[in-house]
């Protein structure tokens, strides 16, 4: 037991040691922790035993948390299981003290988890644990969901948001991440750019949105949808002369006489596009007769 003492006196602090070395007099809470440890994946069904030993639940739940900062993957996971059954137990325990170290261990959880950039795992407890008043985390969570977009990782920045409790402000933050992710894969996947906008809007009906879906469509050659959507924002800045700009198109490469007829009144008052539209349509009708 004495390596086993020694190789978890490195995740503690000198109080919580003397913990550990008082505790050491207890064989069965020493074999738990050997156990828990050594066995993770049996964990559960050997905490059992010291549900009821606070300062043996008090330092096995700390220790687990501490030592799931350096583990990856599964292995973190099972480590965190045991922290958050440690969690449970003490919150059962219903008195002060043990509802005052319930808010530090959590608290110190999520701390270690912004530090280390495990924005994840920070979400989900800020979100399992809001009844303890965690609310503050949540703007920094999404400074940072918004930053790691900006990098490109979008879908390491959805997946920070998803795991937030879903209000007004987190729906609006994702709502641009999906437009800025959208936007960025259309030009390899428009199909798979569409559904993150198609996405956004939902969630939003950001009309920056919405000028992305017709932006994409007219540059696959769908102009009646990119027409449909410009037609309905003609309001939104700069979207009269992207209608404009797509009735040229549309008209020229599909010989429609409408629609070049339907640009020229759209650009009225601006000579130069005028005269581009009259030679499109004087070269049309000379084709056609």
């Amino acid at each position: 037991m004495d390596e086993l003492i020694e190789s978890l006196k490195e995740f503690l602090d000198e109080e919580d040691q003397k913990i550990l070395r008082s505790l050491s007099k207890d064989l069965t809470v020493m074999q738990v922790l050997k156990k828990v440890f050594t066995e993770p994946e049996k964990a559960e069904k050997y905490l059992i035993l010291i549900r009821d030993n606070y300062l043996a639940l008090l330092l096995t739940t700390k220790l687990a948390e501490r030592i799931s900062r350096y583990l990856e993957k599964e292995d973190e996971e099972q480590a965190l299981t045991i922290f958050l059954k440690g969690i449970s137990y003490l919150n059962e325990m219903k008195d002060r003290r043990a509802i005052q170290t319930v808010f530090s261990l959590l608290k110190e959880a999520i701390d270690s988890r912004l530090n280390l950039g495990k924005y994840e795992t920070a979400a989900m407890l800020v979100t399992r644990f809001r009844d303890f008043g965690f609310n503050s985390y949540v703007k920094r969570l999404l400074y940072h969901a918004l930053e790691i977009s900006e990098s490109g990782d979008f879908p390491k920045a959805a997946r920070i948001l998803d795991l937030l409790p879903q209000n007004e402000e987190i729906l609006t933050v994702k709502s641009y991440i999906l437009l800025e992710w959208g936007k960025s894969i259309a030009v390899s996947d428009p199909e798979a750019g569409l559904r993150r906008l198609e996405e956004a809007v939902r969630i939003r009906g950001l009309p920056a949105a919405k000028i992305a879906m017709a932006e994409i469509y007219e540059s696959i050659g769908n102009y009646a949808k990119a027409y449909e959507i410009y037609s309905a924002l003609k309001n939104q800045p700069e979207v009269e002369r992207k209608l404009l700009r797509l009735l040229m198109e549309w008209g020229e490469e599909t010989k429609d006489l409408r629609r070049l007829e339907e640009a020229r009144s759209l650009a009225a008052g601006d000579a130069v596009l005028l005269e581009e539209i009259d030679r499109r349509i004087k070269k049309l009708k000379e084709n056609q007769s």
